[in-house]
C-alpha cells in the first residue's frame, strides 16, 4: 500500500485529509520535510511554503511527489512550485473526490495542475536551465545527445511525445490516435525508457527544448 504523508499545522485539515484517504494508503503525518522519511506522496499546505520559501527546494526529492494544497494560491505561485519539482496543486475547497484523482494520477507520474499552465511551467523549466553556466560546447553536445534519443523512438512514440507536451492526458491522446489508453501508457513507458526521463513534465520539457 502506498504510503502518504501530511504536512500542516491544520489539525482539522489534517483530519479531512486522513479521513478522505485512508481507505486507500497508509497515512501519517510528517513534522519536517528536510528530515530522513519515507513517502510515496507527501501532501504540503501550503501555508507551510508561505512561511518558508526554502521548501521550494525539496521538492526535487527523487524517492517522493509532493501535492501542495493551499486556498486560491496565484497561478504563478502554481507554476513555481511545479517549477520547483512539485507534482501538483489543488484548492482546499476542491471536492474529496478530486484529492484522491490527483493523487492516483500523481503516483503514475502525472502532473496534477491545470492544464492551460503546463505550457508556463515548462518555460519556466527551461528558462532555469539556461540560467545555469554552460558552454557553447556544452550546449551543442547536449543538443547533438539529445537528437540522437529522439531519434530512437517511432513515429507513434513521437505523437505521443508531441501531445503530452501540449498537456492532454492519456483519453484525449487515445482518442486523437485511435488507440487505447492501455496502449497510450504503453508508449509513455517506452518513451520514458529511451530517454531516460521521470515523467511526462520532463518529457514536455525535453520535447519543448530538443523536438
Amino acid at each position: 500500500m502506498n504510503r502518504v504523508l501530511f504536512f500542516s499545522d491544520n489539525k482539522k485539515l489534517i483530519t479531512f485529509w486522513s479521513s478522505v484517504l485512508s481507505s486507500y494508503y497508509q497515512t501519517d503525518t510528517v513534522s519536517d520535510l528536510a528530515s530522513d522519511f519515507t513517502a510515496d506522496v507527501a501532501i504540503v499546505d501550503a501555508d507551510k511554503i508561505i512561511e518558508n520559501q526554502n521548501l521550494l527546494t525539496i521538492f526535487n526529492r527523487q524517492t517522493t511527489r509532493f501535492l501542495i494544497i493551499g486556498t486560491d494560491w496565484s497561478e504563478e505561485n502554481q507554476i513555481k512550485a511545479i517549477a520547483s519539482g512539485a507534482a501538483g496543486y489543488c484548492n482546499k475547497t476542491e471536492p474529496s473526490n478530486l484529492l484522491l484523482q490527483a493523487i492516483e494520477r500523481i503516483l503514475k507520474g502525472d502532473i496534477w495542475i491545470q492544464r492551460h499552465l503546463v505550457s508556463q511551467v515548462i518555460g519556466a523549466l527551461v528558462k532555469m536551465k539556461y540560467a545555469k553556466a554552460e558552454t557553447e560546447a556544452d550546449q551543442v553536445s547536449r543538443q547533438a545527445e539529445s537528437s540522437k534519443l529522439l531519434l530512437t523512438l517511432s513515429s507513434r512514440e513521437r505523437d505521443v511525445a508531441k501531445m503530452i507536451c501540449s498537456g492532454e492526458s492519456n483519453k484525449a491522446i487515445a482518442s486523437s490516435l485511435f488507440i487505447s489508453e492501455r496502449t497510450v501508457k504503453a508508449h509513455l513507458t517506452s518513451i520514458f525508457k529511451k530517454l531516460s526521463i521521470p515523467d511526462r513534465l520532463h518529457l514536455a520539457l525535453f520535447i519543448k527544448e530538443f523536438g
